[in-house]
């Protein structure tokens, strides 16, 4: 099953092979011609030295996402770091809306998914809502957006998929005092700034947001979407791939649209919103507050739809 994989062919990553150096990849330390997973297929490595910081690759992936996706990265400490410890990290991919936002998971529904229990207006101290359930009462403001899907809003109308209203066109915060229950039945969030005490009013959106609007708590999470997580990268070429620990079953494949922190397995999905991705990868973000003096390689860099025989164990 698999079998060859051609340049042309390699993957969705342009330039995932390496063929033509670090081209997409120009957030490495150095590109190394020889010393790749594959000794009769050498295109070499992309050599990153300390860590600690979040890089993305130039090329921009355009998904059919009527297709499954498997995500493969091969990674090798090089060089442990003074403390002895090995290199590792997250490497996965970065998603992006039509207008070239990244998409947070503040950003996509699937806490608190409820309605407005009364209309909300500009200028409104409180904004009451249907339901108590799964508001976070977190001391951290970023845990607690009010989000919202307006009907008449182009792009951010489908409830509790994705919004940029709560969070990136408009910041808006409850109090860490969650929902309050009132006399006629429903429940209150106290509108607040980021300091988590200051009052505010609810800001002029530009779209109507009557009672029965849907709206949800956006969280933040995982500011990108790890589908090759490895915590320690061994002092060998090593695959890191979406099967699951077993190296056979398939069920951690790219697949359909939503919230990555609720997916199960994680890191399963195309956040909602999503026209495009980035290869990503937090540099040694294992060890990021550690002496960051140590090296890593990574080659093989690949993305490919699984169906039929392909499932990519074997890149060569």
């Amino acid at each position: 099953m698999g079998g060859s994989i051609l340049h042309d062919s390699f993957g969705f990553l342009e330039n995932g092979d390496l063929q033509d150096g670090n081209k997409n990849f120009t957030f490495v330390t150095s590109y190394v011609p020889t010393g790749g997973p594959h000794p009769n297929r050498d295109f070499g490595y992309l050599m990153i030295s300390g860590g600690g910081s979040t890089a993305l690759s130039s090329y921009k992936f355009y998904p059919d996402f009527t297709k499954n996706y498997r995500q493969i990265t091969y990674v090798k400490t090089l060089v442990r770091d003074s403390s002895g410890d090995l290199c590792g990290g997250h490497i996965g991919l970065s998603h992006y809306d039509k207008d070239n936002n990244r998409i947070d998971l503040r950003n996509c529904g699937g806490h608190a998914n409820t309605t407005l229990s009364r209309d909300l207006n500009a200028g409104d101290s409180y904004a009451y809502v249907t339901s108590n359930a799964g508001w976070s009462t977190s001391a951290t403001y970023y845990f607690r957006h009010l989000c919202l899907y307006p009907a008449t809003h182009p792009d951010y109308s489908t409830a509790y998929e994705y919004t940029r209203i709560g969070y990136g066109g408009h910041n808006i915060y409850y109090s860490p005092d969650g929902s309050q229950v009132t006399d006629a039945g429903d429940y209150k969030l106290t509108l607040v700034q980021s300091d988590n005490t200051t009052a505010t009013t609810f800001p002029s959106i530009g779209y109507s947001t009557p009672s029965g609007t849907p709206v949800m708590n956006g969280r933040a999470g995982s500011t990108y979407v790890y589908h090759n997580y490895l915590r320690d990268y061994p002092e060998e070429w090593t695959p890191v791939t979406t099967y699951n620990n077993d190296g056979v079953t398939n069920s951690n494949l790219i697949t359909g649209f939503g919230n990555d922190s609720l997916s199960s397995p994680v890191y399963s999905v195309w956040r909602y919103g999503t026209v495009y991705a980035k290869f990503l990868i937090l540099r040694n973000y294992t060890y990021r507050t550690g002496p960051n003096d140590s090296a890593f390689g990574i080659a093989n860099l690949f993305l490919g739809v699984e169906a039929g025989d392909k499932d990519y164990k074997s890149i060569v």
